[in-house]
Order: C-alpha cells, then sequence, then structure tokens
C-alpha cells in the first residue's frame, strides 16, 4: 500500500467498524511475560541491482583497547560520543558478519565466521545461514577476504572436513602463498603461530577446487576481486555491482566503525602492515566517499552496510536504512 489520504480515509473507516462488533478488552487480564534475553536471529537481506544480498552474523567479539595502534584514551571517548556510543571504551565490541550472495546464477559465501574457536559469544554463522533457508551444500563459491580465524572458522567441522562440500575455495593468490610458506612462521611471535597451521588447516580440503585471484576484476559475474592489502598481504574486498548500482565489501579495512572512521591513521595489532594497512584504508575511504560507493564490513555492526562521507581530514559512517523493497 502507498500512503494516501484517501488510503488513511479508508484504513480509519475499516477500523471504526470493526470496533463496533469487537468484543471490550478492558476487562481482559494480560499476564506479564518472561524476558526472552536474547537477541533474534542476524539476518538481513538487501540489493544490488538484480543481485540479493544476505547478511549473517556469526556473533561480537570484545575489542581491547591495547590493540588499537595509535589509541588516544581522551580523542576516544571524545569520537564514541560523537559517533552516540558509549565512551567506556573497556566495554567495546564489535561484529563478526559474513555474506551470502545470490546472483542468480551462484550461490557465493563471503567469510564463514569463527565456529567455536573464539568463544560463546560467537560461532553462529552455520545456524543464521541455515534460518536465512540455505544449505551449507547449496553453496557454490566460499571467498575469503583473508585467512584469519574470524574469517575462516566455519570452513571445516571440528574432524577436519569441509562444510561447503560443493563450494570453490576462491581467496587471492598472494594471501594463499603468504600462509602456505614455512618461511612465515618466522615472522610471528610463537604465541600467534597457531593462525598459520589454522590458515593451512583450513585450506587443505579444499586444495581440489581452489581458485587464486591474480590481478582486480571480474572473478564471477558480477563480483570483483579489490586488492587492498595492509591488514594481511592478500587482504581483498569485494565489489558486487548490477543493473548500475554497487556495493564494495571491504573486509577488515575498518575494525572499528566508532573510532577509525574518525580516526582513520589508526591501526589494528593484527595488521600484517601498519604502514600499508593505514595507506589502503586511506585511500579506498577517499575512493568510495568521492564515488558515494555503499561499503559493508565484516566488522562493522550488524548488518554492516553504509555510506562513507568526507569530513575534513577524517570521515563519518551513516548505516543504510532498513531496505523494505529488496
Amino acid at each position: 500500500m502507498t500512503l494516501s489520504r484517501r488510503s488513511f480515509i479508508s484504513a480509519a473507516a475499516s477500523i471504526a467498524g470493526a470496533g463496533a462488533v469487537a468484543p471490550a478488552m478492558s476487562s481482559i487480564a494480560l499476564a506479564a511475560a518472561p524476558k526472552i534475553g536474547t537477541q533474534v536471529p542476524g539476518i538481513y537481506r538487501f540489493s544490488v541491482g538484480g543481485i540479493e544480498v544476505t547478511a549473517i552474523l556469526d556473533g561480537h567479539l570484545g575489542l581491547d583497547p591495547s590493540l588499537v595502534i595509535g589509541f588516544d584514551q581522551k580523542v576516544a571517548e571524545k569520537t564514541l560520543k560523537q559517533n552516540f556510543l558509549s565512551p567506556n571504551t573497556a566495554d567495546m565490541s564489535i561484529s563478526v558478519n559474513g555474506y551470502l550472495i545470490n546472483t542468480g546464477d551462484k550461490l557465493v559465501v563471503v567469510d564463514t565466521g569463527t565456529a567455536d574457536l573464539m568463544g560463546p559469544t560467537l560461532g553462529r554463522f552455520h545456524q543464521n545461514l541455515k534460518a536465512a533457508g540455505y544449505n551449507a551444500s547449496d553453496v557454490d563459491a566460499v571467498v575469503l577476504t583473508h585467512l584469519h580465524i574470524d574469517h575462516v572458522g566455519g570452513l571445516i567441522s571440528k574432524s577436519g572436513e569441509k562444510l561447503f562440500p560443493n563450494a570453490e575455495f576462491i581467496v587471492h593468490e598472494v594471501e594463499y602463498n603468504f600462509w602456505d610458506d614455512e618461511g612465515t612462521r618466522s615472522k610471528f611471535p610463537k604465541d600467534l603461530q597457531h593462525f598459520i597451521d589454522l590458515a593451512q588447516n583450513v585450506s587443505k580440503p579444499y586444495e581440489n577446487q581452489k581458485t587464486l585471484i591474480s590481478k582486480d576484476g571480474e572473478f564471477i559475474k558480477g563480483l570483483d576481486a579489490v586488492f587492498l592489502p595492509g591488514h594481511t598481504p592478500g587482504h581483498m574486498g569485494i565489489r558486487i555491482h548490477s543493473n548500475n548500482e554497487e556495493v564494495l565489501i571491504w573486509g577488515d579495512t575498518v575494525h572499528s566503525i566508532g573510532l577509525q572512521f574518525a580516526n582513520p591513521d589508526w591501526t589494528i595489532a593484527f595488521d600484517t602492515d601498519q604502514e600499508v594497512a593505514r595507506q589502503t584504508r586511506r585511500r579506498i575511504l577517499d575512493q568510495v566517499s568521492a564515488d558515494r560507493t555503499p561499503v559493508v564490513g565484516i566488522h562493522h555492526d550488524f548488518p554492516g552496510l553504509g555510506h562513507v562521507r568526507k569530513a575534513g581530514s577524517a570521515f563519518e559512517y551513516h548505516e543504510v536504512s532498513w531496505q523494505h523493497k529488496i
């Protein structure tokens, strides 16, 4: 229905008529209901031209200020307040999101969450994928923005079997080679070397279904690879485009929407190359704000879709409102 004077008056009249035959409600006692105490399933759909995208929430994790390189307490509190967020930096959290893209020809998953590897507030990707109406066996391709634990955890079962049995495994060539190279191990402190083992372990079952991206451009109809190095050597984004519309899934370009848009030079301790990550973030922020390209972030507040506006030497993030029409 489209709201008009006629539709409004007609609806009001029908309600008035119904009231004449409805029983009196004032005598009905309403019992207090117990609180549910948990959030609804993390699923949200939006469209990009003729392509349908389903955001799938894996969960959330805490963000310790010590992980933010360049962090300044006073600046952080001011920034959070300006973004209508709690200034309590000891209680910051970020989402972990994944996405299912229906191109019309293929079902493509982008990042798979954490499984049970990072605690009880995470690991809901497969549960929410099913709630969204999909089975992992239906997926034609899994695209990884990079091979960190919170993006690849949902690729295999505890016994090491593929959870996407029919899917092509797609990752940037630079990324795959970095984690597959045993020389990489010496670049990591011992307490982080399990990151290397994990990246190798989740990749092995897909060895015969592996596709490595070597350059920017379309790799599936409607999906372009966009090289965004720094967070990891082969970190990449996925540009979704259809019918003159586009959205950029930019992976971990931004971890904290409350801090890093206003302070784009602040980096994250897990960035493999802090300076390259900073430069990449600055470059792509300039680009999407100038081009008015919507962005999707794996760690943006769910569902992760928004616009970027230039604000002096910094930027502002504006979440997209609920999309009624798909």
